[in-house]
């Protein structure tokens, strides 16, 4: 053989070796989430295992059956911290990790790997951080100061999986430092500011640390119940804060438990059937190339965006990920999942037409796509919100009948459900208590999408059932964080509370 022959042949031998060995995107099924990651199998084994043990450990610690009653939770594995960045539309921005939700259901991204240089904080406490706030959205959905819902995250975070398979429960967050007392905000302070007036607080450090004080202490975990209970039912931040006492004695008490630095933690049992992945599956190439624009994909009220500047960067971001969604789509022309992405995006645009057409597209290939039959069901209904008489009851007619086929081939899918009460409210017409129920449902499952339970409120106080509009909107009422949607559902809350007075009158 030639030495130029061997040359080839062993050029083509690593060829083909860089072809097997590429990393791909797999998603990984599990009873609580889904993985979707290009680490080796037997690593997101390990990964699913560990965090099946964590919400088995929040079950037993917050007494939640697991009834399987759930929303599952997708789970983003990237390269490192640059590509959570990269989602955000930020650079260099210390963010590890993040969760929310859009049309598409909640989701998290986590990194395979971290380069913030502390060796406490690793990818699986990101993971197992970002997972605790899906564990309180879904199941605990109420009324939580920004300290206590990444204090409670961070105590989640920082639990670790001890050798013989229990769950440290409470383990310190050693990654958090030893200067929490240095920059330590008094509680008197905390507890009574409005949050935003509130300087140089570290949400994380100072969170955990009283989050860690308030769960662990036998005197004060009853009264931090109490504290969120009166937030939850309309108590202001300052008369929610009673529950605690005098908060000097607390803030002596907390300092000193944090001075001590003997934090108490709970080796907790807990039971998963292993194995814990159900099922494996490449995803198709057009998903695997839009896993970017997946993960950057917004679709959130801009109004919470109360700065003009902050409100046009976000707009920008989002602009440019639809472009890019666009340019993807179109290589990738026949693909289920690039298309229903692609309608998504035109539609939280305000680009009903166009997100029409990619849903027309989707259903030419798969007649059967819940989402696609309810994103056509919804563009068809902006449209009729133009037209009056008989030509929009025709077209809400129509659109109706794409949301009831949906509706038949997944009845717990929300976006059908959503089509069929918008097929009656959009056109001002009387909806059936049959569809307002569907709605209900749709916000006991996905308890965090405020989007959805707004209009849940309005079913309610169509049909004069005010006092279940009241409970239903409490949550964003009563939100301690202000906002252009607190705002306006307080301003909804007293009108609501006038007609239970009218009504209560009359």
């Amino acid at each position: 053989m030639s030495i130029r022959s061997a040359r080839g042949l062993v050029a083509l031998v690593l060829a083909t070796i860089s072809v097997a060995t590429r990393a791909e995107w797999v998603r990984y099924e599990a009873p609580h989430f889904s993985i979707y990651s290009k680490s080796q199998s037997k690593a997101v084994e390990v990964l699913a295992s560990r965090l099946e043990k964590i919400d088995a450990m929040m079950h037993l610690a917050t007494r939640l059956p697991d009834d399987g009653k759930i929303v599952k939770v997708r789970i983003y594995e990237v390269h490192d911290n640059n590509d959570v960045a990269a989602a955000l539309g930020l650079n260099n921005s210390g963010i590890a990790g993040f969760y929310t939700n859009n049309s598409l259901g909640p989701f998290a991204v986590t990194p395979r790997k971290t380069d913030f240089g502390q060796a406490d904080f690793s990818p699986e406490l990101v993971l197992h951080h970002e997972y605790a706030h899906h564990f309180m959205l879904q199941y605990f959905r109420g009324v939580y100061p920004s300290w206590y819902v990444e204090g409670f995250a961070e105590l989640i975070g920082s639990s670790k999986i001890m050798p013989d398979g229990r769950v440290a429960y409470g383990m310190p967050a050693k990654h958090r430092g030893n200067d929490i007392l240095a920059n330590w905000v008094p509680l008197q302070e905390l507890l009574l500011k409005p949050a935003e007036k509130i300087v140089y607080f570290d949400t994380y450090g100072q969170g955990w640390a009283l989050t860690h004080f308030l769960t662990f202490s036998k005197t004060r975990s009853p009264q931090l119940r109490r504290f969120l209970m009166a937030l939850g039912t309309g108590k202001s931040q300052s008369e929610a804060a009673t529950a605690f006492g005098d908060l000097g004695e607390l803030n002596k008490d907390a300092r000193r438990y944090v001075g001590d630095g003997t934090f108490e933690y709970k080796p907790v049992k807990v039971a998963v059937n292993e194995p814990v992945i159900t099922s494996r599956s490449p995803i198709g190439p057009g998903e695997a190339a839009l896993i970017a624009e997946t993960i950057a994909f917004s679709d959130g009220d801009l109004g919470a965006y109360r700065k003009v500047g902050e409100r046009d960067k976000e707009q920008r971001r989002r602009t440019t990920n639809l472009a890019r969604i666009r340019e993807k789509a179109a290589r990738f022309a026949n693909d289920p999942f690039a298309l229903r992405l692609l309608a998504e995006g035109e539609s939280a645009e305000g680009h009903y037409r166009e997100a029409e057409a990619a849903a027309d597209r989707l259903l030419a290939i798969a007649p059967n796509d819940v989402d696609g039959l309810a994103r056509k069901s919804l563009s068809m209904l902006q449209r009729a919100a133009n037209l009056a008489g008989p030509t929009q009851t025709a077209l809400a007619s129509e659109a109706r009948r794409f949301a009831a086929r949906a509706n038949r081939i997944d009845g717990t899918a929300p976006l059908p459900v959503l089509a069929y009460y918008e097929s009656f409210h959009q056109i001002g017409a009387p909806v059936p208590v049959a569809a307002v129920e569907s709605l209900t449902a749709i916000v006991a499952l996905r308890p965090y999408d405020d989007k959805v339970r707004l209009m849940l409120v309005d079913a309610f106080a169509n049909q004069h059932r005010y006092n279940e509009a009241i409970a239903t909107i409490m949550p964003i009422a009563n939100s301690p964080h202000d906002s252009p949607q607190r705002s306006a559902a307080r301003d909804k809350l007293g009108k609501l509370t006038k007609a239970v007075g009218s009504a209560a009158a009359g």
